[in-house]
């Protein structure tokens, strides 16, 4: 008998030595394990992190790719010059413009990757017989839209449609010249699979911050910026407005007739279908206003008030990315040198806080013979002018003419003149209190200035007014 088996001794020492035997390749098998795992990681370590130059490069054509999505919008006063300049080169414009739709994705950003360039090319293998077909073979299978089998018409149906845009031809005169009315109908709807596909693809992609040509996209960014909500806006415009788009990019007579239609689609939908006009029809109509050599008539600029009035100028001035824009090209508009209605342009840019109106209002300190339509102006002066703009204010000192109505104010007949509007816009233009001057001081306003009615004289008694523009002149006009 083993004597490991009659000596407890002998066999707990044997117990103990194969007891250390064990931890010890225990230990072994995890140090060579760690070591291997150690050196994987390491070398995964190596492959995933990018060096200081790949991070750096990395990082520039992100930001690149950030910059190519982010254009400022114009100030107001360079807008009109766009559509000049756009008018002028129209004939070599149109070359660019096709040189560049060339080139631009049709559906989307390109795939990158190995998978995906192999299904790309998978998909272009599948159309390339589709693509390549010759006239008389699309003819033929637009024929076979009116097959009596429906295998054959679906097979038809399939390959114009991998045809594309060169099908569209001929199924638009099938659409209207076959003699089949089902024929027509099928024709129909397959040009408007074709037309409807490219398009949702070119503007998934056009969202997504690529680089596709679509019409006026060139004007609207170069006037409006570029931007998530601004290309956001340009597609529900383009939807919306297709005819102003392409106006864009032509001559003023087109953007005239565009502007005339898009007026009466807008007030139809106001006042017959009882729809509310959108952000984009009112950027449509301003838009299309900046071009100072269209001619707007006094009802049309009627029917902008109109939409100007409605919910989409309070969206479109809350929106952080279109305010600006939106601000910018309603100064455009409203610096016209043909504006007919400038008390309500006065009034709509007081309310809304356009400092863009100041140029409108010095303009019509010129131009404008008005009382009511010079006091609204000075109001604009004094919420939005400078003090280097008092000398041209002070000429109406003297001008007597009544400003607003007549009215009762702490038992007395009083009534605003032009130059009580005046003395209240230097004043204010001074940084000074309407009460020193014998005004009353309740008449200033935040938004407004001054409220003209509020700052009249007692028709009976002249002196008050005397001696406050005396005291004006003494200390607020230079000599």
């Amino acid at each position: 008998m083993n004597k490991r088996e009659t000596d407890p001794n002998e066999a707990s020492r044997w117990n103990s030595h194969r007891f250390r035997g064990m931890v010890r390749r225990v230990l072994c098998l995890f140090v060579l394990t760690w070591g291997v795992t150690d050196t994987r990681s390491s070398a995964q370590d190596a492959e995933t992190e990018p060096t200081a130059e790949s991070a750096e490069t990395t990082e520039a054509d992100a930001s690149t790719s950030r910059a190519s999505y982010s254009r400022p919008f114009l100030t107001s006063d360079k807008i009109a010059e766009v559509f000049r300049v756009s008018e002028n080169s129209e004939t070599s414009g149109g070359d660019t413009e096709k040189d560049s739709q060339s080139g631009a994705p049709e559906n989307g950003a390109a795939a990158s990757g190995g998978d995906q360039d192999a299904v790309a090319q998978e998909a272009r293998s599948q159309v390339a017989e589709e693509s390549e077909a010759t006239l008389e073979e699309i003819e033929l299978w637009v024929d076979q839209l009116g097959s009596v089998e429906f295998a054959a018409r679906e097979q038809a149906t399939a390959r114009l449609r991998g045809v594309g845009k060169r099908a569209l031809p001929v199924l638009e005169r099938t659409s209207q010249d076959h003699p089949d009315l089902e024929v027509r109908m099928r024709a129909s709807d397959v040009a408007k699979g074709i037309t409807g596909g490219e398009t949702a693809g070119r503007i998934d992609a056009f969202l997504a911050g690529n680089d596709v040509s679509l019409d006026g996209w060139e004007v609207f960014q170069t006037i409006l910026g570029d931007g998530v909500r601004i290309r956001e806006l340009f597609v529900d415009f383009l939807m919306r407005h297709e005819k102003v788009a392409a106006s864009l990019e032509g001559t003023s007579k087109d953007r005239e007739s565009a502007f005339q239609q898009t007026i009466v689609s807008v007030q139809r939908g106001m006042f017959v279908e009882q729809r509310t006009p959108t952000e984009a029809d009112l950027i449509a109509l301003i838009l299309l206003a900046n071009d100072h050599d269209m001619p707007i008539t006094r009802v049309e600029e009627n029917a902008v008030f109109t939409v100007l009035r409605r919910d989409a100028t309070a969206k479109l001035l809350a929106d952080a990315q279109l305010a600006g824009p939106f601000r910018a090209m309603l100064g455009g508009w409203i610096s016209r040198d043909d504006v007919v209605n400038r008390q309500e342009i006065l009034w709509f840019a007081l309310s809304w806080d356009l400092a863009e109106t100041l140029p409108l209002a010095m303009n019509t300190l010129e131009k404008e013979t008005d009382p009511i339509t010079l006091g609204m102006a000075l109001q604009a002066i004094a919420r939005f002018g400078e003090k280097s703009d008092v000398p041209k204010v002070a000429k109406f000192l003297d001008d007597s003419r009544p400003a607003s109505e007549q009215q009762y104010a702490g038992g007395k007949l009083v009534q605003a003149f032009v130059c009580d509007a005046a003395a209240a816009a230097i004043i204010l233009l001074n940084d000074r209190s309407l009460a020193e001057f014998g005004l009353n001081e309740a008449a200033e306003h935040p938004k407004y200035g001054f409220i003209v009615q509020e700052i009249g004289f007692p028709i009976e008694d002249p002196k008050p007014r005397q001696e406050a523009i005396e005291k004006l002149k003494k200390e607020l006009l230079p000599e």
